[in-house]
């Protein structure tokens, strides 16, 4: 338990991603890439874990100028395969060595750089090994075809697996159909690796691209003869953080039978009560409280212990500052929501800034806390950068200042939630020191190689997991209630949330993690909760589900 008191050739070319504010708003999480200058700092440290079932190695393209996106995919499957119980490492698949995937319990490689030149002692013990491979996206055409040569099967592949490799469709399949349900597949790229089974009684497709304009569909995910898989994408690329119901889905759960590591079927379910201060109406806590507790519905309430609005954009132009011990009507409210079955988590620590815009006025739970951001001319997020003050005992202070304000009040929250989930390296690592589990989707960072430029991309998992940074992480999966949308973007209605959550049914033991903000009233918070439940969820108290070692 921590001690509170320590207290991605075909990446668009690369393009770097310019998220807009709709998709953005509020806590909606990152998308797309960025290439982000954080100062000089050492790669974030890999994934270790407690290898209870096992290690694993991930295995990926790190030629060209961007190799750095190839180590950035490799450490969001090392965090997802945290979820196994297993210690993985990942390595540049350029260096391999002969036999450096037979001591794990798996392997596993991202291809995404076109006809990147593999090691002939990799492809030979792709061949040889007998435990289980996974290869994703590109470059099967240097094991599979002789000499690379197109169409001209090796038999010593086509024998071992059941699989021919038929070349590269360009088709554009939006949905990935797994396990009763249809996925979608984002459209940036469009190519997909096509294979065809040569032995029914070797090898299946588990998983089907599909497109529904024309109706055809390719094998996805297929399983081959001697533990050989074969995804046809990268499927940690272009993925579809929009309406969050991403094939990823179907890669994940079937990382369940490519590992060995069969967990119960079973789907669990929380909510979040958003953006809590001193500056909410106690009595739409109450309400909400009385709704949730009606309905036997146990949930977190992220706390910001000092609200601020230094510019006084609320308050008539008066700079307002109020700590929660400030305002024992707030107090009060929380003590009642704890009553009605709330647990009390901490949300930064003002969750904004400074006095300045960050991105949009300075005020608590509108800006972001832990990441400089400012908006472009067309009203586009753009990310600049780690705070200027950003070092560990910056980021220590301010949780440990939170935190007593807290205990003032008598609250002790063991959980966290990073505000608008964006955070350095260096904060992760902080933000892990202090609490014992997070509620959010995290940033993975990957080193560009000239020690002077980190990218990151946003991690989606349908499952619990452990960050590369010792953070256990309940995933939140479905989004939030935006019924008027988000600076002119599209609503997001508790309907939608519904279906999010449908689409992790796919996943054996996938989570519906969402939230709500305290200002929406009760009529939304019913119809979402009663939705998730219909789909066979069960909600649940998060300190008391945190299934790790």
């Amino acid at each position: 338990m921590k001690s509170i008191a320590r207290t991605f050739t075909m990446l668009a070319l690369g393009a770097a991603a310019v998220v807009s504010v709709a998709q953005t708003g509020g806590h909606k999480p990152l998308i797309g890439l960025d290439v982000l200058h954080l100062g000089k700092q050492s790669k974030p440290k890999r994934t270790q874990h407690s290898g209870k079932h096992g290690s694993a190695i991930v295995f990926y393209d790190s030629t060209s100028s961007f190799g750095w996106a190839g180590d950035l995919y490799a450490q969001m499957l090392a965090d997802v395969l945290t979820h196994f119980d297993h210690t993985t490492v990942t390595e540049a698949v350029e260096s391999y060595k002969a036999g450096d995937m037979k001591k794990y319990n798996s392997a596993y490689y991202l291809g995404f750089i076109y006809n990147n030149a593999l090691p002939q002692a990799f492809l030979t013990d792709v061949l040889q090994d007998t435990k289980p491979f996974c290869w994703c996206g590109f470059n099967l055409w240097e094991l599979a075809w002789v000499n690379g040569q197109y169409q001209v099967d090796n038999p010593a592949f086509v024998n071992k697996t059941g699989i021919r490799f038929m070349g590269l469709d360009e088709t554009g399949y939006a949905q990935v159909a797994y396990n009763g349900t249809n996925l979608n597949k984002n459209q940036t790229t469009l190519t997909e690796g096509a294979v065809a089974i040569s032995n029914p009684s070797q090898a299946n497709a588990v998983a089907t691209s599909v497109s529904p304009s024309t109706g055809a569909t390719i094998p996805y995910i297929t399983q081959g003869g001697g533990n050989f898989w074969y995804v046809a994408d990268n499927p940690f690329m272009d993925q579809d953080n929009t309406a969050l119901q991403d094939r990823q889905i179907a890669f994940d759960d079937v990382l369940h039978q490519i590992t060995g590591v069969n967990h119960a079927t079973q789907h669990r379910a929380f909510l979040r009560i958003e953006d809590v201060s001193a500056h909410s109406d106690p009595a739409q806590l109450k309400a909400i409280a009385d709704t949730l507790y009606a309905e036997k519905i146990p949930y977190v309430v992220c706390v910001i212990p000092e609200f601020m609005d230094p510019n006084g954009v609320y308050y008539n132009g008066v700079p307002t500052d109020i700590p929660m011990w400030q305002s024992p009507a707030f107090v009060k409210a929380l003590q009642y929501m704890q009553s009605k079955g709330g647990q009390i988590i901490m949300h930064g620590y003002t969750h904004q800034y400074s006095n300045v815009d960050n991105a949009f006025d300075g005020v608590s739970a509108d800006d972001f806390e832990f990441w400089r951001v400012g908006l472009t001319q067309d009203g586009a997020i753009q990310y600049i950068g780690q705070i200027p003050e950003d070092s560990p005992s910056w980021v220590h202070r301010r949780i440990i200042t939170g935190l007593l304000e807290m205990a003032l009040c008598g609250f002790f929250p063991t959980g966290w939630n990073t505000p608008h989930y964006a955070a350095s390296p260096m904060d992760y690592d902080e933000f892990a020191n202090d609490f014992q589990y997070s509620l959010d989707r995290a940033l993975v960072f990957s080193n560009q190689g000239d020690g002077t430029t980190m990218n990151y991309l946003n991690l989606f998992s349908p499952f619990t997991y452990t960050d590369e940074h010792g953070m256990y992480h309940l995933p939140e999966t479905c989004g939030y209630v935006a019924p008027g949308g988000i600076l002119g973007g599209p609503s997001t209605l508790p309907s939608d949330l519904i279906n999010r959550a449908q689409a992790n049914l796919a996943c054996r033991d996938g989570w519906a993690g969402c939230y709500y903000h305290w200002f929406l009233g009760t009529d939304l918070l019913k119809q979402l909760v009663d939705g998730i439940k219909g789909q066979g969820y069960t909600f649940v108290k998060p300190s008391a589900h945190i299934d790790n070692n």
